[in-house]
């Protein structure tokens, strides 16, 4: 006999009725029980996905109700057992249990959900009584700018730090009025993955000291690279040799010396590459002395200046953005302890920050507490969208998964997502999250993991299109991303153990993307690609 596994994740791509299952799922369990809608949490992440699902939900209850059609009654039938006028019977009496108890249907926000949990452990948390939620931050960074500005007055240190950064910002063609910047890089605060760090305070002297370095060796590289252009430059003119005159005539890549001479630093082509390695590369089957002499003194510098960019190219990218952003950074601590000061002051919470708070308090250790004030009363979960799961949220909410799979015995945990609309972060997702840390995190022996195969929303064309298309760029992405680790690993960059968790990724992500038609007759279709090419300008950088 089969036995039900405890916790059901479905992972399909958009059209293949993830939402649909969950719906049904729901719909499933209140026929079962027409007063479990009281025990049931749904959980998705916008107020305007919220109110769709409780629609949707009602809405497949009434036409039950009410023995009208609904395309959700033959899959009921099947996973219930129960007859159709059954079904219709118990949907009636769910319908009236709802309808006038309407606050016990539980479709929320999981940033809702997690003030409720917030709420009811206010004393442990220290969190005053009255405190109000901001939904709003750009007021609340618009005024923390403004105080920090203001507070140069007393902080010399910072007012010349702020100093020093309108004085950048002014040689780089910006404003110098860096209240703007300081709102918008603001938003940083509020994001999951810059809380750990807030806390821990910058030394901006070390910083400053640090970006020197790196902008110094930085400056060195260039200038080398600079002069090796400007030798060759000089030893072409001196001799009145053209760069026409080597191999490949007016698209000759030792043009590219002249560019160098100019501080361009390019990356080298492929030609560029193989010239450094092999003379032949610089001239055709019968060169005159004059091309060969020079081409044996020019190989040389072409050699440095690969080797170089090569070596230090991504130096060079890391203190170009060191420069660009460190200043920024060590602000970003001074703008978060003036938002605190304001929020402290007002009684005020950031609703983004509400996760953080309890992660400090919701773990193992203190999951007697919430089973007690909120896990006793929802037996099951059902989490929508859930690729936009950050990973401190999961971590919220897996102590009250983990004991609803403890009490029940049923599928108490109903996961439904799309890996790939992981990589747009939205909110910290991360697609390891619905990839397989939630199944290993809740147990693989109790955990059902489904990937929904057909595409019910598009036509034939469409299906096969995508298909075809989001597997050429899948293996694309995954044999790049292997070369680059596995040049990594051969310069010791990094060790065994990060290769072999980053080899294939790409390719496990996607693992499953392929779909089907989901109603055979769903011919037809159109799908065209545009390609548009940049200008074509003559240039040794492009083959």
């Amino acid at each position: 006999m089969q036995t039900t596994k405890r916790a059901k994740i479905i992972s399909a791509s958009a059209g293949s009725g993830k939402t649909y299952s969950l719906v049904l799922k729901y719909i499933c369990d209140i026929i079962e029980r027409p007063d479990r809608y009281r025990n049931i949490l749904a959980v998705t992440f916008t107020n305007k996905a919220t109110e769709e699902m409780k629609s949707r939900i009602i809405k497949e209850i009434h036409l039950l109700a009410s023995n009208q059609q609904s395309e959700y009654l033959k899959n009921i039938i099947a996973q219930t057992q129960y007859s159709e006028a059954h079904i219709r019977a118990v949907a009636l009496q769910a319908r009236t249990k709802i309808l006038h108890d309407y606050s016990r249907f539980t479709v929320l926000t999981i940033d809702t959900f997690f003030q409720r949990i917030l709420r009811a452990f206010i004393k442990e948390l220290g969190i005053d009584l009255n405190y109000n939620i901001e939904l709003d931050i750009t007021t609340l960074l618009q005024r923390s700018a403004d105080l920090l500005v203001e507070s140069i007055a007393k902080d010399k240190a910072l007012g010349k730090w702020l100093l020093e950064y309108a004085e950048e910002r002014l040689n780089d063609g910006n404003r110098w009025d860096i209240r703007g910047e300081l709102r918008t890089m603001g938003d940083e605060i509020f994001k999951e993955r810059a809380a750990r760090h807030l806390s821990e305070k910058v030394n901006r002297e070390e910083l400053r000291e640090v970006v020197g370095h790196a902008m110094e060796h930085s400056a060195t590289i260039k200038a080398r690279i600079r002069s090796l252009g400007e030798e060759a430059v000089k030893y072409l003119a001196e001799r009145n040799i053209a760069t026409s005159r080597f191999k490949g005539a007016s698209r000759s890549f030792t043009s590219c010396f002249r560019l160098y001479a100019e501080g361009e630093l390019k990356e080298p082509t492929a030609t560029m590459l193989k010239a450094a390695e092999s003379i032949e590369e610089w001239y055709g089957k019968s060169p005159d002395a004059e091309v060969a002499t020079a081409a044996e003194h020019l190989q040389p510098l072409l050699s440095e200046i690969c080797t170089l960019y090569r070596d230090n190219i991504a130096a060079i990218n890391t203190a170009a953005i060191l420069r660009e952003n460190y200043r920024s950074y060590a602000l970003l601590g001074d703008l978060h302890d003036r938002v605190r000061e304001i929020c402290d002051k007002e009684g005020i919470m950031v609703l983004s920050e509400t996760k953080n708070i309890l992660s400090s308090f919701v773990d193992e250790s203190n999951a007697p507490f919430i089973y007690e004030k909120v896990g006793n009363r929802f037996e099951y979960f059902m989490i929508d969208e859930f690729q936009d799961t950050s990973l401190r949220e999961w971590l919220n909410l897996c102590p009250l998964l983990h004991n609803a799979m403890a009490s029940n015995p049923e599928t108490s945990v109903f996961i439904v997502g799309d890996v790939k609309q992981s990589i747009y972060r939205w909110r910290g997702g991360d697609w390891r999250l619905l990839g397989h840390r939630a199944a290993e995190d809740l147990g693989t022996e109790n955990c059902e993991v489904v990937s929904l195969k057909e595409n019910f929303r598009s036509r034939r064309n469409i299906v096969e299109f995508n298909n075809r298309l989001i597997a050429s760029v899948v293996e694309a992405d995954n044999n790049y991303l292997n070369a680059q680790i596995s040049d990594a690993l051969s310069n010791n960059k990094i060790d065994e153990t990060l290769h072999a968790s980053l080899h294939d990724i790409i390719k496990g992500a996607y693992a499953n993307h392929e779909q089907s038609l989901g109603h055979k007759d769903n011919d037809g279709g159109y799908a065209e690609v545009c390609l548009f090419d940049p200008k074509i300008i003559d240039s040794p950088f492009i083959e």
